[in-house]
């Protein structure tokens, strides 16, 4: 699995490098040079969009455990940078975070990882929602041309496919799951242990599901970092010296997380997502050099962001950098943190 991880990050960068050569290496120079120092504010600021998903986070763990706000957004921080920057398939960072509450906190693994599971429908759930409302945008500016036809059928796509992740431990899913692990354990102790925890997970996560005002207030911030998050296009474009009107931005923001999210096997949608930039760049009759400008510049942002939380990660875990890639990502781990 991680071989093959490795192979799709690497094609992933391929493409980007291809993109960057087509377009001319010195005009990507020109377009970070024209941003300069304003690429700090633009790094800084995407802490305030995660701040609001830390907090939406932490609506969901058990009332009088829940982490304190600084401790969430920093565990937060790593989760995204896990999945920026490592070859994880966009999911590993989930893991991560998922974990590191449990070790610190001494929580229960079921009731971090239902949180987790929990709080990662809600985003995807709220993405649709802010893919949709781009989606309108677009076909109000220009109206059902090809490209954006085959934008409108891949988001229908992706939300039947966050319409089923959502609904799916409602559906009884994860108890399907279960007794499914227990009908092949034959008596093997470590599948049956696997089969009672997916079965704790899915009573954790139903139980969460009941929780009518936290889901809400859950969703509603999602839906607000997902919104914050369009203004970081809408600077970079004003750096780079090619102003863009906040619609437009929205479109851009909304339209490529949703083809970076289609790309869930690809490691931080590398290669596709600059694709899809470029694509919505051309639709709104941007110059090519801005949009793949635009697409390197987000690239670096998640440099800037990233790598000091990977720095965090390995603090928090109390392992050298070397071994944290190395070792397999598992829940599993004990929790030997206790409750602070």
């Amino acid at each position: 699995m991680k071989t093959a991880s490795y192979i799709l990050w690497a094609i992933g960068l391929f493409f980007v490098l291809a993109l960057i050569g087509q377009e001319g290496f010195h005009k990507m120079g020109v377009a970070l040079s024209a941003v300069g120092f304003g690429m700090l504010w633009v790094s800084l600021y995407r802490f305030l969009p995660m701040f609001l998903d830390a907090t939406a986070w932490r609506q969901l763990f058990p009332a009088g455990r829940r982490p304190p706000f600084f401790t969430i957004t920093v565990i937060r921080w790593v989760g995204e940078s896990v999945n920026s920057l490592l070859p994880v398939a966009q999911v590993g960072g989930d893991v991560v975070r998922a974990r590191l509450v449990a070790k610190r906190y001494g929580l229960p693994r079921t009731a971090t990882g239902a949180a987790t599971v929990v709080d990662f429908t809600l985003a995807l759930v709220a993405h649709a929602v802010f893919s949709f409302c781009g989606l309108g945008l677009l076909l109000t500016k220009t109206g059902l041309s090809e490209p954006v036809a085959a934008f409108t059928v891949g988001i229908l796509v992706a939300a039947l496919v966050v319409g089923t992740l959502h609904f799916a431990p409602r559906l009884g899913l994860f108890g399907l799951l279960a007794e499914l692990i227990e009908r092949i354990a034959h008596k093997d102790p470590r599948l049956e242990k696997l089969a009672g925890g997916v079965q704790a997970l899915h009573e954790q996560v139903v139980e969460l599901h009941r929780r009518g005002v936290d889901l809400l207030f859950t969703f509603s911030l999602k839906l607000s970092a997902w919104v914050l998050r369009v203004f970081e296009t809408w600077l970079v474009m004003k750096l780079m010296g090619y102003p863009v009107d906040l619609g437009q931005a929205f479109i851009i923001e909304s339209l490529a997380a949703a083809v970076r999210s289609a790309a869930f096997f690809m490691p931080g949608g590398l290669g596709l997502q600059e694709g899809g930039i470029m694509v919505l760049g051309h639709i709104l009759g941007l110059p090519t050099n801005a949009s793949l400008g635009l697409a390197v510049i987000k690239r670096v942002r998640e440099m800037t962001t990233g790598l000091p939380g990977l720095v965090v990660w390995s603090y928090l875990e109390h392992r050298g950098f070397k071994r944290l890639l190395d070792a397999e990502i598992d829940l599993d781990e004990p929790a030997n943190g206790q409750a602070h």
